[in-house]
């Protein structure tokens, strides 16, 4: 028995010993187990702030963007379209009633969310790229399983900017009713209408086309008929050098951004794509005068920047006051950067250089125009980059109107009688107009008629009986499609021949419209309605250097009209 109880005693605080190691060992278990879990609950809802605070920001950036498109959209004509981001507080972005109110402790995702507006920075200078860069900041707080409470600060400052409008990316782009039709046209580019197409079956579309709904004219946005196209190996069989290059661009070659295919697509009821309209001339001429642009002729300056000289009259006090006639059939017209004009342009000839010439009114091209170096793209093509290069040097012209573009000679009688049916109602549609251009005589809207009377008015000559010349000395009525300078000096400067070649970029807030022969149109057609009655055939050759991706998108920037681009994230830091 004495050995047993030994053996008793022994035992017990051996176990007991056990047992409180064992519970050590259990409690110290689970206090790792929770704290564990404690730190790995406040992990896992920093990262649920994290998401959150991006996930508001991404919805601001949006929610303001939508809100400036508004405004660009409602005031297409304002130059400083970026003075939308200086009226602004830590809660809300924007001027006026396109303010856009920030979150403020809002619920997003299970967190509570706060974003304010930290900084903005604005572009100083007009020749510039344009933009206003904002800075926010989005705090997220939230608890943890535990109830501890998580907090997490997230900036990011973001570009809202200006670029070339996306316009520029079609051969053919209407702000109305498309039509290709006559069996004689192609395009060498996409196409595009803010309003339904129609297509004859015969015409060539070498591109996408599209067609987009739009409510003023209660179009659906559908496209009526067919077009055809080429393969890629007919459409280097036709070796037309001035036509956008294929991609690949030749056998086993590179591919090319926005280069041919050998696809057409048609495309109905798509989202309409804004065309900003052509308002106050001011941004432009703030962007002539900095930059020093100019137009030269026979090696003499004729343009400084901008122009509102005498006009073709004479007459320091003429009714064409500030209308200009550009002459380059003897010597090239050489254009350096964008200029202004206050009232028409009359063209034809030869241009060397690369500029845009914007008008106060009408663009009148009374005979060819073409560019001294042309651009070109071989087919098929050994050697892109190559021609990248030596294209970013080619001639390239932009003609900008705020009233409309007129090909050929209207004083002819045939000229009227063959464009007139596409030029008043009901083919083309009433419509409102820019307030700035009431001053070229469009009300807030317009009736569709261009043949009508503009309440301006336009020189008339007269012939002197005793030396016969003609002399300007009266004025008449003008009428939307006539030029201020007076029908004698279109009639005098016009080709005797029609119009067969046109390089050139052309935009305009109202109609192009005109007759010519055979023609080529090499750079883009962007207007609102258009009626260009052509001989046998029509070609719309796209220069692909006003490609928005295109690999020889131009670095040279000639100011065609801008439009909001979509924001891009230029600076993001976690701050907390």
């Amino acid at each position: 028995m004495t050995n047993t109880a030994r053996q008793e005693g022994f035992i017990l605080p051996v176990v007991v010993s056990c047992l409180l190691v064992v519970g050590i060992i259990a409690g110290g278990t689970i206090q790792y187990v929770l704290n564990g879990t404690r730190v790995t609950g406040v992990y896992a809802t920093a990262t649920q702030c994290r998401l959150s605070a991006q996930t508001a920001l991404d919805i601001e950036k949006a929610e303001i963007f939508r809100d400036f498109k508004a405004y660009a959209k409602a005031y297409p004509s304002t130059w400083n379209l970026l003075g939308w981001f200086d009226t602004y507080g830590v809660q809300s972005v924007g001027a006026g009633s396109y303010a856009s109110a920030l979150m403020e402790a809002q619920t997003v995702n299970g967190c509570t969310v706060t974003v304010s507006l930290t900084d903005v920075e604005r572009s100083t200078s007009a020749e510039s790229q344009q933009y206003a860069r904002l800075t926010l900041r989005a705090t997220a707080s939230c608890a943890s399983p535990a109830g501890i409470p998580v907090e997490k600060i997230i900036e990011e400052t973001v570009e809202y900017a200006l670029r070339r409008s996306s316009v520029f990316d079609y051969a053919y782009f209407i702000n109305n009713y498309g039509w290709f039709m006559g069996g004689g046209v192609t395009a060498n580019g996409d196409i595009r209408a803010n309003g339904n197409m129609y297509l004859d079956g015969q015409s060539w579309v070498n591109g996408f086309a599209f067609a987009a709904a739009n409510s003023d004219l209660g179009a659906a946005g559908y496209i009526d008929g067919t077009a055809r196209y080429k393969s890629i190996a007919d459409y280097w069989a036709e070796n037309n050098l001035r036509a956008r290059p294929t991609s690949p661009t030749s056998l086993n070659g590179l591919t090319w951004a926005m280069g041919y295919e050998g696809l057409s697509e048609l495309y109905s009821y798509q989202e309409p794509v804004e065309m900003p309209f052509l308002g106050d001339l001011d941004f432009y001429r703030e962007v002539a005068n900095n930059t020093g642009s100019s137009i030269k002729q026979n090696g003499k300056t004729i343009v400084d920047s901008c122009f509102s000289g005498t006009g073709p009259s004479g007459l320091a006090d003429g009714a064409d006051k500030g209308c200009l006639v550009l002459d380059g059939t003897s010597k090239p017209i050489e254009i350096d950067g964008p200029v202004v004009v206050d009232g028409d342009v009359i063209i034809k000839g030869t241009v060397k250089g690369q500029g845009a010439i914007y008008a106060g009114r009408n663009i009148y091209i009374v005979g060819n125009v073409s560019y001294s170096s042309s651009p070109s793209w071989a087919k098929p093509d050994t050697k892109p980059n190559q021609t990248v290069t030596q294209n970013a040097k080619s001639d390239m012209l932009g003609l900008a109107a705020k009233g409309n573009i007129v090909l050929g000679n209207y004083t002819d009688s045939t000229w009227l009688s063959s464009v007139k049916n596409y030029i008043t109602p009901p083919f083309v549609k009433a419509y409102e107009c820019d307030p700035t251009d009431a001053s070229i005589g469009y009300g807030s809207v317009f009736n569709g008629d261009y043949t009508a009377k503009d309440s301006g008015k336009k020189v008339e000559y007269v012939q002197n009986s005793k030396t016969k010349e003609w002399e300007p000395k009266t004025t008449t009525d003008r009428r939307y499609y006539e030029s201020t300078a007076g029908n004698r000096v279109i009639s005098q400067l016009a080709q005797s021949s029609a119009i067969t070649r046109v390089d050139a970029v052309l935009y305009n807030n109202h109609a192009t419209m005109g007759k010519t022969g055979a023609c080529q149109f090499n750079g883009a057609l962007i207007c609102r309605d258009e009626g260009i009655i052509y001989s046998s055939s029509v070609k719309f050759n796209w220069d692909i250097r006003l490609g928005s991706r295109s690999p020889d998108g131009i670095d040279f920037f000639i100011f065609l009209p801008m439009s909001p681009a979509t924001p891009r994230v230029v600076g993001w830091q976690e701050v907390q």
